[in-house]
């Protein structure tokens, strides 16, 4: 009941500030470029979740795929499943991006294919103060959040742009806008990524590449349950969560040089106008409640 109250709180104070944000959310989309000559999308952690869901709806397209995480009997399961429904090629790496080896791996790969899309959706999180946590596993978060993609988008770059463009989506989160303590180095890494995503968009409009940051919410996949200890998912309102089809679709009909942040969703898109105007605290506080009673 408590948890219901400050929703509907929330959504209350939210409602009136992000009307403008909802209306600026409306702006012109640019249409994914259609496959040419053979063309790959390469996706991060693709095995499951987001990634995975990237890979079916991207393969639907009819894109070819590379297809990277750690756990490559499920990736090849994935690959088999999309070349027989989609008539696609789909080559599996299984890598782990928290090493530096594995990323370089990845860099020679892209620099000898004809990428039309890359996607870095790598990523995990864990819970509990910062001052009593395994600082190896904060620096592997590091790695595989911000190190790999700035390399991997490096490694992209010149041949999208010898071929006259490309895409660009980088896989951030709602908490890049929200600061609550518990697990910092995830939203501040995720932050990150929103700024590099715009500074790289403004360089590259002139190149034809096509840079987003994807700032989903609570998403229907298994990373709650694997990458962070003890949250328990059933504990927070089902109104929260989406599904990871539809963050994907709304990403894909999102692209917009112009508008580098793409929040699925009309509840986070009310949220975040939210936390950037006077209401900050409250939603703050309310980002904190739901992380507490997660546990």
């Amino acid at each position: 009941m408590r948890t219901k109250k400050i929703l509907a709180g929330a959504t209350a104070v939210t409602a009136l500030s992000g009307l403008g944000y909802w209306l600026w959310q409306k702006k012109e989309e640019k249409p994914l470029p259609t496959p040419q000559n053979g063309s790959y999308a390469l996706i991060t952690g693709a095995s499951s979740g987001i990634g995975a869901e990237f890979a079916r709806q991207l393969a639907a397209l009819g894109f070819n795929l590379v297809l990277t995480a750690r756990r490559e009997e499920k990736l090849a399961a994935l690959a088999t499943e999309l070349e027989a429904a989609h008539h696609i090629t789909a080559e599996v790496i299984a890598a782990d991006l928290a090493q530096a080896e594995d990323v370089t791996k990845l860099e020679s790969r892209i620099e000898n294919l004809n990428l039309a899309i890359l996607v870095n959706n790598a990523g995990f999180g864990t819970t509990g103060g910062f001052m009593a946590s395994d600082l190896a596993v904060q620096m592997a978060m590091l790695n595989v959040h911000i190190m790999a993609t700035m390399r991997l988008t490096r490694a992209a770059l010149p041949g999208m742009s010898e071929r006259g463009g490309g895409t660009i989506i980088n896989v951030s989160s709602i908490a890049s806008f929200l600061s609550y303590g518990g697990d910092i180095n995830y939203p501040a890494s995720k932050a990150y990524l929103n700024v590099f995503s715009k500074s790289l968009q403004a360089e590259m409009l002139d190149q034809g590449i096509t840079v987003q940051a994807l700032c989903p919410g609570l998403t229907v996949t298994g990373f709650h349950d694997t990458e962070m200890v003890k949250f328990d998912r059933s504990k927070l309102p089902a109104s929260l969560w989406m599904t990871a089809e539809d963050v994907v679709s709304t990403s894909l009909n999102s692209l917009n040089p112009n508008r580098v942040i793409c929040i699925p969703g009309r509840r986070y898109q009310l949220m975040v106008a939210a936390a950037k105007s006077g209401l900050a605290p409250a939603i703050f506080r309310f980002a904190r409640k739901l992380k507490q009673q997660a546990r």
